[in-house]
């Protein structure tokens, strides 16, 4: 005759009632005796341990416990014979050695009153164990980011109430964490700062991180400059609070307005003498300058600003003769960190006239490298020599003036009857060699007639005879209207031409739309011819775009055109030629480049004219780049 506990396994194993449950239950099921002997177990518990039902009837249970996992499980099996459930997690391994974390109940088995086995019920919680290990690292991580952060963090709900501040907050503010629980933000701040801390508030509870300056008022009254980072506080894609992140810089904002006392002190001294000082930076641009120094120079202190010194004031010797800046002394000391004292040179001023003078160059270092210089200068020109150099240089301006002019508008009025004849003869019936004649001739003669035009531009440009319009145009437009009409040339050549405009490009400038359509034409027509393969690109931006001032429509601008190319480049020793008229670099080595060695010079004149600069960085072989700056009306 079977036991009673036989037959009740066999119940379980074969009822038609309770098959369905114990088959297709997800979770392990399975009864074993009091003395732990495995009954019955349902096909979940064979796919969660690995292990078949007679497998585990057979198995030595050692193997599928790790190291002193198998004395707890007898710990609780023993405690079943005085408890009806129990609930424990239980380590085991996988028949792979993997190891496994169940979430087990087991439930007693009573038979006549007498406990005679137990349920075991088992869900694998392997993976979310893991998940919830994960969990409180991060939270330990996170806690020890909050409690151990240099800076003060404090959260708060939508509502503005303080519900979290780290031990930083408390030694900012003298209040304890309890004291600042509930506590609302426009509390912690002074009263006048409270109505913009509430918008920024706002604007973070719609998602927006923010960073701004403001003060922290201490539980004593004091008050502690802060810079606040508020970050929103995002559960399940929706804001349920703020984080603010504050930073003590009351000792920083002491230090800043020392250093402006201390920087106004200097400046008051340096603009009392009557020398000229400006300092330049490692590039060579002028970082400030003294009142004397403007005043002799014809300058606006803020106009001297951020402007490359040497092509400004001392691009030319005094015979007009081009100055290279590796020659310069004021370079070479900033080059090599040593200082030099100079007579008999001279400064330009902004008007075009020149001043005679001597000067002192002491460079500067930053970490025992020259980062700069500050220069000291003295005019030694007298009145006279003044006025008698200027009357000298008219004089020669005049004369050079009329001679271009009269020779420019002689050679244009026999030029204009050879078109218009050639034009006429190519409306008759000509033979194909009469034809392919006068189409040479009539192409001859457009050529001709351009380096007339570009004389008479050039002359107009140095006599100051131009006049520069001031229009509103659509500078994006013109930019790409000037790389455009270059398109088919380029693509002819097999070179690559793209342009492009930064974000902040006014949509409209004010000047002479004209004249900046030449100079553009000008330099990128250059690139193209002188880069047999490779790309030209041009690209323009905006270098300062002030607001308009209240009901004036437009602001100030200053416009950065570069033209750069991978073409066959200019040799470090003809650099000093650029943008001189009448000077082709490329024309002794190839006839193609020819020209009439005047496009630079016209607009360097033209760009200089409109207040701006250009310059140039080459490497023979490896491409140029021309760049200039104009300062424009934008709207």
């Amino acid at each position: 005759m079977k036991k009673s506990f036989d037959l009740l396994g066999e119940m379980f194993a074969e009822s038609e009632v309770y098959r369905p449950l114990f088959v297709h239950h997800p979770d392990a099921i399975y009864v074993m005796n009091m003395a732990g002997k495995l009954v019955y177990a349902n096909p979940a518990t064979e796919r969660i341990t690995g292990y078949t039902l007679e497998e585990l009837q057979t198995l030595d249970v050692k193997r599928m416990y790790p190291a002193g996992e198998r004395e707890q499980s007898l710990s609780r099996r023993g405690a079943m014979e005085a408890e009806s459930r129990l609930e424990f997690n239980l380590r085991i391994l996988h028949k792979n050695g993997t190891p496994l974390t169940l979430s087990v109940t087991y439930v007693a088995i009573e038979q006549d009153g007498r406990r005679v086995g137990i349920y075991g019920i088992a869900k694998d919680v392997t993976e979310q164990e893991r998940k919830s290990r994960m969990l409180r690292e991060q939270e330990r991580l996170y806690r020890s980011l909050f409690d151990y952060n240099p800076a003060g963090i404090l959260s708060f709900d939508p509502r503005g109430r303080c519900l979290s501040a780290n031990p930083n907050v408390e030694a900012l503010t003298g209040y304890t964490a309890r004291e600042l629980e509930r506590m609302d933000s426009r509390a912690l701040v002074p009263e006048e700062a409270a109505e913009s801390l509430a918008l920024r508030f706002e604007r973070t509870l719609q998602g927006a991180s923010d960073n701004f300056e403001s003060q922290l008022l201490a539980k004593d009254g004091q008050r502690v400059d802060v810079n606040v980072t508020s970050l929103p506080i995002v559960v399940d894609e929706q804001v349920v609070g703020i984080y603010m992140i504050a930073l003590d810089i009351t000792g920083w904002k002491r230090q800043m307005q020392r250093s402006r006392e201390l920087t106004g002190q200097y400046n008051a001294i340096l603009n009392a003498v009557s020398e000229g000082i400006y300092e330049l930076n490692a590039e060579g641009r002028s970082v400030f300058i003294n009142s004397a120094g403007a005043r002799m120079l014809g300058y606006e202190t803020e106009e001297f600003n951020d402007m490359y010194n040497h092509e400004l004031i001392h691009h030319s010797r005094s015979d007009g003769s081009p100055y290279p800046v590796e020659e310069c002394p004021i370079h070479r000391a900033m080059r090599e960190g040593v200082s030099c004292s100079v007579e008999g040179e001279v400064f330009w001023r902004k008007d075009g006239t020149s001043i005679l003078v001597e000067y002192r160059v002491n460079p500067l270092f930053e970490n025992g490298r020259p980062c700069g210089a500050v220069v000291v200068f003295k005019n030694t020109t007298s009145r006279s020599e003044i006025l008698r150099q200027k009357e000298a240089d008219l004089r020669g301006v005049a004369v050079r003036t009329e001679l271009l002019s009269l020779m420019s508008h002689e050679i244009r009025t026999p030029l204009n009857g050879v078109l218009g004849m050639t034009e006429l003869m190519l409306g008759t019936e000509l033979t194909e060699d009469q034809r392919d004649f006068m189409e040479v001739l009539m192409l001859s003669g457009r050529g001709l007639q351009a380096v007339v035009d570009r004389v008479l531009d050039f002359n107009a440009a140095e006599s100051g005879a131009v006049r520069f319009e001031s229009e509103p145009f659509d500078a994006g437009a013109l930019i790409a209207e000037a790389a455009e009409s270059f398109a088919i040339q380029a693509e002819a050549a097999g070179l690559e031409l793209r342009w492009r405009l930064d974000n902040r490009f006014p949509d409209r400038l004010i000047g002479d739309a004209g004249k900046l359509r030449g100079i553009l034409v000008g330099l990128i027509g250059n690139a193209v011819k002188f880069t047999p393969r490779g790309s030209v690109e041009v690209t323009a931006e905006c270098l300062s775009r002030p607001p308009a001032e209240s009901g004036a429509g437009q602001s100030r601008c200053v416009l950065k055109v570069e033209v750069r190319d991978t073409g066959i480049g200019i040799p470090s020793d003809k650099m000093d030629m650029l943008f001189q008229p009448f000077t082709q670099i490329h024309s002794a080595l190839d006839r193609k480049y020819e020209g009439t060695g005047l496009g630079l010079a016209i607009c360097k004149r033209w760009i200089e004219r409109m207040g701006g600069t250009i310059w140039a960085e080459s490497r023979e072989g490896a491409g140029s780049a021309f760049s200039f700056t104009l300062p424009m009306l934008c709207e």
